[in-house]
């Protein structure tokens, strides 16, 4: 669900048929290697999604699904008020049960391109299901920053050998003058570097995170479970991994500039932006015309 953007966001037709942005993630996934899906929803709108968004590719890979729910939490744990979901690392903890090799997890409302889950595809094969090695393809801020309004982005530090040391998420990121800024905890203007490396979260991960993330989420709900406003994100809970020394992320850039759906007016900006992709061959005017995977 998107709280800024309001319903549900992943049927939001930008291509030339009605392609979604996460049917132009699916493409691509399936373009740079990925043949399993797994989707984690909502059974509020589970059946909209199969209709609307699954049914047009499982033809050709395997998919499967995880639901998140609110009320997967012990009533007794978490605040009765509670309606938003408990944040994206409690989305990657869901597939638990179904995930027993290195995978990769995107937002289904980011259009990361193709070289970017090319990426992510080839780093995935070093993985190994027993060590705690994990990947972040990074991007670029000046790659990142929305053409309308502002947009948080995790800044990621990250030493001499790719290693990422942290993500520290800025609010509000936007073009002043040219140039991104965020307005600090003194409602000053700061200006960040276009260079900055950024999580647009992309991440590719050993299941042996799931042990971490079962323990962390079961603390976070006993410190926070009735506080309305938290919420168990990926950058935080990597933070904290990489503080503890329980864990590797090794970072890896990306050229791609970034598109998504934000707001509504991010709509148009991107189907102008996926015509032009259409028009110069990157992507054929219909993603998914039917048949199996070798006609694809």
């Amino acid at each position: 669900m998107g709280n800024r953007y309001g319903g549900l966001k992943q049927p939001e037709g930008i291509g030339p048929n009605g392609e979604t942005v996460l049917d132009y993630s699916i493409y691509d996934a399936v373009q740079a290697g990925f043949r399993r899906i797994i989707f984690v929803i909502s059974r509020f709108f589970e059946e909209e999604f199969k209709e609307k968004i699954a049914s047009k590719y499982q033809h050709l890979v395997d998919i499967e699904y995880v639901y998140q729910e609110v009320e997967l939490v012990d009533a007794a744990k978490r605040n009765p008020k509670r309606t938003h979901l408990w944040g994206s690392a409690q989305a990657v903890l869901m597939g638990e049960g179904v995930m027993d090799e290195p995978f990769g997890v995107i937002n289904a409302v980011n259009f990361y391109h193709r070289e970017s889950f090319q990426i992510l595809y080839d780093h995935l094969q070093e993985l190994r299901a027993d060590e705690n090695k994990h990947v972040l393809v990074s991007y670029r801020l000046g790659n990142v920053v929305p053409e309308s309004g502002g947009a948080n982005r995790g800044i990621c530090e990250v030493d001499a050998e790719g290693k990422l040391l942290s993500v520290i998420d800025r609010p509000g990121v936007e073009r002043i003058s040219g140039h991104p800024m965020y307005l600090n905890e003194l409602n000053q203007w700061v200006q960040l570097d276009e260079d900055a490396c950024v999580s647009m979260n992309m991440w590719g991960f050993s299941p042996a995170i799931f042990s971490a993330l079962r323990r962390d989420f079961a603390a976070f709900i006993d410190r926070s479970g009735q506080d309305l406003k938290a919420f168990f994100t990926i950058p935080d809970f990597i933070n904290g991994l990489i503080a503890k020394g329980e864990g590797e992320v090794f970072a890896y850039d990306t050229p791609a500039v970034w598109m998504g759906v934000v707001s509504p007016d991010d709509k148009i900006q991107t189907i102008l932006k996926i015509n032009e992709l259409i028009r110069k061959g990157h992507y054929p005017a219909r993603l998914f015309p039917g048949g199996d995977l070798d006609e694809f």
